[in-house]
């Protein structure tokens, strides 16, 4: 297990994305897609804020998946699961291969 200690969220969420891009980068070079789950919150934004400005990733060759949803809650609804990756994540790097 590799530790890394950063002065803080935003150098840990740098950090984050820098190591996902490239892992996302090999797989597509090595079998021509990736997979990435993304959990939602807080603790999440500057790390999906500095992954998508990350460069070099072919997204139309990323599948996402996201881990969960509120029953019945509306897209629209502020607490929304699905609402917060499509404004944080999805609609800066689209098109994705899909989205789940």
């Amino acid at each position: 297990m590799e530790i890394r200690i950063c002065k803080d969220s935003k150098a840990l969420g740098a950090s984050a994305a820098k190591h996902v891009a490239q892992v996302l980068r090999e797989r597509i070079a090595e079998q021509g897609y990736a997979r990435i789950v993304l959990s939602t919150g807080a603790s999440q934004f500057d790390t999906l804020d500095a992954l998508t400005k990350e460069t070099g990733i072919k997204w139309d060759c990323v599948e996402m998946f996201h881990l969960d949803e509120y029953v019945d809650l509306p897209e629209t609804h502020d607490a929304s699961f699905r609402k917060y990756l499509k404004e944080r994540f999805v609609k800066k790097v689209a098109p994705l291969k899909a989205t789940h």
